[in-house]
């Protein structure tokens, strides 16, 4: 019974993402110390702040978000500022400009965003993928650490291996490694004496395997890029100056809504993506879904492919403005998608930017079709 409750709960949120609709939708919500709600809990808006007991998993995307209450399941969560300081018995899937754990997670966590701190009462009892510009840890980790970022901090306890991406890496006097510390970076990583590792620590120039093995083949991979590159930007812009001729108002709309609500965006287009593929396999499962799970499959598909087109004419408006032009949004999308098809080339940085430009554009599209369903209601109560 309580599968098919959630499962028909997931197809209405995920549906009412796709179409734009409210769910449970507000400006801000406060759920008290006191107040117990039986999930899965889903909601959006501008500041969320949980308290209380959720008892179920957790969906809740917006600007500034604070949960330091209890959820009893999974919390996805998506926002400018997430703030975790509660307990939550499952994973935690977070993503967002700052992001800080420091709560008890009784599962793994992933934490995606500008600036990912673990808190010195950060308790993970699983293991932690992180990715972001940076992420410094002061908690405990009991399972296994992945970091992918440009500065990372150790200063807690983790108890497994980690495996480190990064430019720059400290490990404190305060960290304890209970196992071994393998990291990529072009720089030495600055280890304390004091600090307390258990394993070997070992570290791999970024990019000098792969010349020293395969030199030849990293000439092939890097002229298989360009190539790949080019072709998804003519593309890209291709499709770019057909929307601006058939829907010039709602494609610059989106792409203004990107630099107007940010982080609201982001959020918005985290959940989206996070309950879409959710909803898919209910429906295929359901059987009866399954023309429908056709049609998600699809707008989940071109969310993804026409990111980079909102994305890229949003850049190209603020190049545009920075540099006093005259605006042309013909222009401004073959200069904007320009730029961000040379930032998505960078290594760990262009996947980064990949993500955060998909969830932006995401997001702004379902913002500008629940606006418009709002202006609907309004005019036809």
């Amino acid at each position: 019974m309580k599968k098919k409750i959630l499962s028909v709960f997931l197809i209405l949120a995920a549906l009412s993402f796709v179409l734009g609709g409210d769910v449970l939708a507000s400006e801000d919500t406060t759920i008290g110390k006191d107040e117990v709600i039986e999930g899965p809990y889903v909601n959006t808006g501008d500041k969320i702040t949980i308290s209380g007991t959720i008892n179920g998993d957790c969906y809740i995307a917006g600007g500034v978000i604070t949960v330091d209450g209890a959820i009893n399941g999974d919390l996805i969560v998506g926002g400018g500022v997430v703030t975790i300081k509660g307990r939550v018995s499952d994973d935690v899937r977070a993503a967002g400009g700052m992001v800080v754990i420091d709560g008890k997670v009784g599962k793994n966590v992933t934490a995606l965003g500008g600036t990912v701190t673990f808190g010195s009462d950060a308790d993970i009892d699983g293991d932690v993928l992180t990715s972001g510009g940076t992420f410094a840890h002061l908690g405990n980790i009991d399972g296994k650490a992945l970091i992918y970022s440009s500065d990372v901090t150790l200063a807690g306890r983790v108890g497994k291996d980690i495996n480190i991406t990064a430019e720059k890496i400290t490990v404190a006097k305060t960290a304890i490694l209970d196992g071994n510390l393998d990291y990529t970076s072009d720089k030495e990583a600055s280890v304390s004496a004091q600090a307390k590792i258990t394993g070997n620590v070992r570290r791999t120039a970024a990019g000098k395997a792969l010349t020293q093995i395969v030199p030849s083949a990293q000439g092939r991979l890097f002229r298989v890029r360009f190539g790949f590159n080019l072709l998804s930007y003519f593309s890209m812009l291709l499709l770019g100056l057909i929307f601006l001729k058939i829907a010039p108002r709602q494609t610059t709309a989106i792409s203004k809504l990107i630099g107007e609500q940010p982080w609201r965006s982001m959020g918005l287009g985290f959940l989206a993506l996070a309950l879409t593929p959710i909803a898919i396999v209910v429906l295929v499962i359901s059987v009866i879904g399954v023309p429908l799970a056709a049609i998600l499959g699809v707008i989940y598909i071109l969310w993804i492919s026409l990111s980079s087109l909102f994305t890229g004419l949003f850049i190209g408006q603020k190049v545009f403005t920075l540099a006093n032009l005259k605006e042309n949004a013909y222009a401004m999308l073959a200069v904007g998608l320009l730029l961000l098809q040379l930032v998505l080339a960078l290594p760990v940085v262009g996947g980064f930017v990949r993500l955060l430009s998909v969830l932006a554009a995401v997001g702004a599209i379902i913002t500008l079709k629940r606006e418009a369903l709002r202006r609907l209601e309004i005019h036809n109560p």
